[in-house]
């Protein structure tokens, strides 16, 4: 009877000691979605439509020493440029698309820490529109805006569980950019025009500017 027992008793303890061992062990997971605080804590606290040049959401595949990266927000992400009279009316409609996409390895990595570096695309789209019905034509001022860059980041990770992790990211941006301004004539197409155009070209230092909410899955 005695041994009965402590023959059950030891394969309890085993059955426990091995279920305890592989709860420790660290699960690795492929995929995780981030979102952006920075863009929770402006909406939370300042309703102003202020312009970022971060992605508000990010989603990333990685594997034991690679990575890959897309993240997007429905914003354009570079200063508009001016054209006299233009902002002085009220833009009727708009449509505005950036985003990045970013391949990156793994150059620390420990229980908590993850720091990785690689090469980062950016770009972006936008369209405004100023519409103007005088009864006879529809004319549409439209203002076009296209940026497009290339340059190394770096990304910082900091698990507070297998799950969950926060980080933010630094880049250094090479990127050229087009804008143009269009009167469109709805009734005379013939009328159409390109009233200006500016082309240019920057080095920007983008900075950590918001921290990444990450969920692991």
């Amino acid at each position: 009877m005695i041994r009965r027992i402590l023959h059950t008793a030891l394969l309890i303890t085993s059955f426990a000691f091995n279920a305890w061992s592989q709860s420790s062990d660290t699960t690795y997971y492929h995929w995780n979605l981030g979102i952006s605080a920075g863009d929770i804590l402006h909406e939370l606290f300042n309703g102003e439509n202020s312009n970022k040049s971060y992605p508000a959401f990010v989603l990333e595949y990685s594997g034991q020493q690679y990575s890959v990266q897309a993240g997007f927000r429905t914003d354009y992400n570079m200063t508009n440029t001016s054209y006299d009279g233009f902002l002085d009316q009220e833009v009727d409609e708009s449509l505005d698309l950036s985003g990045n996409l970013a391949m990156t390895r793994h150059i620390f990595n420990s229980k908590n820490w993850l720091i990785k570096a690689g090469l980062q695309f950016a770009g972006g789209w936008s369209r405004q529109d100023i519409n103007e019905d005088s009864g006879f034509d529809r004319v549409i001022t439209r203002r076009l805006e296209w940026n497009a860059g290339l340059g190394p980041v770096i990304d910082f990770r900091y698990f507070v569980h297998p799950r969950i992790s926060l980080g933010t990211e630094a880049s250094l941006i090479y990127s050229v950019t087009r804008s143009e301004l269009q009167q469109i004539f709805t009734n005379f197409p013939d009328f159409n025009n390109t009233k200006e155009t500016v082309e240019g070209n920057s080095l920007e230092v983008l900075e950590p500017a918001t921290i990444y909410l990450r969920f692991h899955f």
